[in-house]
């Protein structure tokens, strides 16, 4: 186990971005000031000027804006397909199940710059990225551990209150539970059912009606379809009972 403890010309300026409230313009509370859109592109506004995945990065007055590209970023994808809330803030603890290289992470990273982002990834090689990540910023806590032996690193973690999960294995559901039950301050989540990692027949939405049955402590708010970005997922915006 490894962790690692770290202590424009273009019409946008950083503290005076418009929040994007899809579908429901005017409820500025529904979306962190650090996401801004324009027409179908999306950025977070980051003190941070170094690509992580290539993105394009656009100077501005006091700061960068980064695209949040909607092809390699689930939250980024369910945005643009018009979910409705994303429940961060700049000072929110989020435990990121699933955080592979740290690309969403990154993003989360900007939007939460006074918060902490527990970043839980059990594979080495997209570790090794993302690690290389967190040494560049001050607020990603990299954990290299299964997400669902949560007793092995929940002790790293004083806090949480979000839970994002983006897992590829048959009991997504299950780990998430874990993770909901033992984190029970965290009010809020967002899970991705990854349908064809349960299984590879069958209705999606039969599949998807049956995990999402399955998730205790939490009601579904709203559930999208990631296509065309990402094909057989669907995002799940979660809130406690």
């Amino acid at each position: 186990m490894y962790y690692s403890p770290l202590a424009d010309s273009h019409g946008w300026h950083y503290g005076l971005s418009v929040p994007i409230c899809a579908g429901k313009l005017g409820e500025l509370n529904s979306f962190p000031v650090e996401i801004v859109r324009q027409k179908n592109f999306l950025y977070t506004v980051s003190k941070y000027g170094k690509a992580v995945y290539g993105e394009k990065i656009r100077k501005t007055g006091e700061g960068y804006l980064r695209e949040w590209n909607p092809k390699r970023s689930k939250v980024a994808a369910a945005i643009l397909k018009k979910l409705s809330e994303l429940p961060l803030r700049q000072a929110s603890s989020v435990l990121y199940l699933g955080a592979s290289s740290g690309t969403t992470v990154s993003h989360f990273s900007d939007i939460c710059r006074s918060g902490k982002i527990f970043a839980v990834e059990k594979a080495y090689d997209p570790f090794v990225k993302l690690l290389d990540l967190a040494d560049s910023r001050d607020n990603i806590y990299p954990i290299i551990e299964d997400a669902g032996q949560i007793e092995r690193y929940s002790f790293f973690i004083n806090r949480v209150d979000f839970i994002y999960q983006d897992i590829a294995q048959r009991n997504q559901v299950q780990i998430f539970n874990n993770a909901a039950a033992y984190f029970s301050e965290a009010r809020d989540a967002m899970l991705v059912i990854k349908v064809r990692a349960i299984s590879s027949k069958g209705s999606e939405k039969d599949i998807l009606l049956k995990e999402a049955s399955k998730i205790s402590g939490f009601r579904v708010i709203e559930t999208i379809d990631l296509s065309p970005y990402s094909r057989s997922n669907y995002m799940l915006r979660l809130r406690r009972y």
